[in-house]
């Protein structure tokens, strides 16, 4: 039977750009309950000890690959890397994503794109032109991420599902992105902002980032689950009413279709519904009144 496992995949030390040491910042996500971190320093492999490992979560390897094309900048995160990886040096912003991803699977990782709209840097027309990447950061949690869009310009996720409704099987993730742990506030990059939840049969690199590749895992702000069941047949959802304390009917379960259609929505903690073939495929946003989000990963009706 699998198991729950609880981790961050994005995050700074001072071997780039954070005010924390790699020890300090491992140390942050074990005293908050977290069972794997990716420490993903830019253009820096931070590895630690694996003699001190009892001290930390799960460490895996990990790599922000960091690119400036022109005033555009190109982050893509290499998980489960085995080596440093180069950045693209290229002006074009399309060629960039594309040698970063291929950098990163060269290196023996999995790609994910990072906060595409930080600085609206990356739209569906440049990501819709690249292919093998596995991830996409639906929210990160730098003040700066602008995750959820403005008046104008489209939240992450519903550039998730244009990709998702023309054929890109790209998952999303929820990150901290922190870079800030000494000093707390809503324009600091800190931690504790978005996670994962991954079902794995155990905890180690090689489950987790298999687990998260077939799409076995929730990305969260903060709701948690309760039972999950997710097929073509019959999606379940419950909310675990004892990690979240809003109120039952306060609590928004939304099923999206393809062209992030909203097929049926659902207040309280609970709620069923059975996928047709018309849907191509189903995924699962929840939204608390207190801004809390949760997202599943899309189940597809045909392989």
């Amino acid at each position: 039977m699998k198991k729950k496992f609880k981790g961050n995949l994005h995050t700074h030390t001072t071997n780039s750009d954070g005010d924390a040491s790699p020890e300090h910042v491992a140390g942050w996500y074990e005293s908050n309950g977290y069972n794997f971190l990716c420490l993903s320093d830019h253009n820096h492999l931070t590895i630690l000890n694996d003699s001190d490992n009892n001290k930390w979560p799960l460490l895996i390897a990990g790599e922000e690959v960091t690119s400036l094309s022109g005033e555009t900048p190109v982050h893509v995160n290499g998980y489960g890397i085995e080596k440093l990886v180069s950045p693209s040096e290229s002006n074009n912003v399309v060629e960039a994503l594309r040698e970063n991803i291929l950098g990163i699977i060269e290196a023996g990782g999995v790609a994910s794109i990072n906060h595409p709209n930080y600085k609206w840097a990356l739209s569906y027309k440049e990501l819709s032109q690249v292919d093998n990447y596995k991830f996409i950061e639906v929210f990160n949690g730098h003040a700066g991420s602008n995750s959820f869009g403005d008046i104008k310009r489209p939240s992450v996720s519903k550039v998730w599902d244009k990709l998702l409704s023309n054929g890109k099987r790209v998952l999303g993730l929820a990150t901290d992105d922190a870079h800030h742990y000494h000093e707390f506030n809503s324009q600091k990059a800190n931690p504790g902002r978005g996670w994962i939840q991954v079902f794995s049969e155990k905890l180690s690199k090689n489950s987790i980032l298999e687990s998260m590749s077939n799409g076995d895992y929730y990305a969260s702000t903060g709701i948690e689950l309760g039972e999950v069941k997710l097929n073509r047949k019959e999606i379940i959802i419950e909310v675990d009413e004892f990690q979240n304390s809003t109120k039952n009917s306060s609590i928004s379960i939304n099923f999206i279709r393809k062209n992030g259609i909203l097929a049926e929505k659902t207040d309280g903690l609970s709620a069923k519904y059975k996928p047709v073939e018309k849907d191509v495929y189903i995924r699962v946003e929840i939204i608390s009144p207190n801004g809390s989000r949760l997202w599943t990963q899309p189940v597809w009706m045909q392989n």
